[in-house]
């Protein structure tokens, strides 16, 4: 009822087959930086997947002016202005990344503060806005920041994860990021290769949150990302978990896209954007380093039938 209410209130600005602002903002209280990246839907043709899109396509020609304001319990608190980056290096991919508009404001997202952003075409005379509550850092019980801590992965004993929630947060990502030392004649190489809860969509702020990750599938996601090299062997070095956590319309985007095609969907295509479409959310990075496997779990890792063939020596360094 909330998002059909909230859908009167939209003023149709774009009709037919025109192209509408694609907006992507994701504030990091854990970044004095924070970037929003600008461009427009593209609608293809028959031959779409034959022939990448033109670059004039996704790209807006008239200027932008972009600013977020700050809001607590006690009012408009500041008003943040954003100006073209061209620091960050964009990915390479079908669609051309030349010509993609990425903007950039310093501050730190306050966790509990709202944020409304806009987005204004001068030479259209067009605003895109939306809102936000920027989530607050999880709190990490296990893995806690201890180093050395041993993590046990063997069959059967599978690892749970807890933590205390930050308020307005929705989803997580829990990431293993296992540190590993290629050798060969040719000399030794440092490579990470992770294994990922995948999403966890979970509203709760009021309690204790866990997950439980572990068992053949940590044996088989490893073999997915490693590959197997004759004459090279291997060795665990450490182990770093990351938590990826998200804001509240970032949940909503998540369940979304996972509730596609289903009789239960409620959300569609979710964005919570006025006169575009994209995400303004919240995003942050929570790190334990220093850990360790479990020699349990190093020994199948060498020498178990899923992984042997990975060539990594066993806790005695055989």
């Amino acid at each position: 009822m909330i998002l059909l209410a909230a859908c009167n209130n939209e003023v149709s600005l774009y009709t037919g087959g025109d192209s509408v602002p694609v907006v992507y903002c994701l504030l990091d209280p854990g970044s004095s930086i924070q970037h929003i990246r600008l461009g427009r839907s593209y609608i293809g043709d028959s031959t779409l997947m034959a022939r990448p899109p033109e670059a004039d396509s996704l790209i807006w020609k008239q200027e932008y002016e972009v600013y977020i304001e700050e809001y607590s319990g006690s009012g408009l608190q500041k008003t943040f202005s954003f100006s073209p980056d061209y620091s960050l290096a964009k990915d390479s991919g079908f669609f051309p990344a030349e010509g993609m508009a990425v903007y950039s404001s310093e501050f730190s997202p306050v966790p509990g503060n709202q944020y409304q952003l806009y987005v204004y075409f001068p030479d259209l005379g067009k605003m895109v806005s939306g809102r936000t509550t920027a989530h607050g850092l999880p709190t990490l019980v296990d893995p806690a920041p201890i180093p050395f801590r041993k993590i046990n992965f063997e069959a059967g004993q599978p690892y749970m994860i807890r933590w205390y929630p930050g308020e307005y947060s929705g989803v997580y990502e829990c990431i293993f990021r296992i540190h590993y030392q290629d050798s060969s004649a040719s000399g030794n190489q440092f490579k990470s290769a992770d294994y990922s809860s995948g999403g966890i969509y979970d509203l709760r702020t009021d309690q204790l949150l866990d997950h439980v990750l572990g068992g053949q599938q940590f044996f088989k996601d490893m073999t997915q990302q490693i590959p197997v090299i004759q004459d090279v062997s291997r060795k665990v070095i450490s182990v770093e978990f990351i938590m990826i956590s998200g804001g509240l319309d970032l949940s909503f985007l998540y369940k979304s896209a996972m509730e596609s095609g289903t009789n239960f969907t409620n959300f569609g295509d979710y964005s919570n954007l006025i006169n575009g479409i994209g995400i303004f959310s919240s995003r942050a990075v929570s790190r334990v380093s220093n850990l360790e496997l479990s020699n349990v779990t190093i020994d199948e890792l060498a020498h178990g039938a899923v992984t042997a063939k990975l060539n990594f020596k066993d806790s005695r360094g055989q």
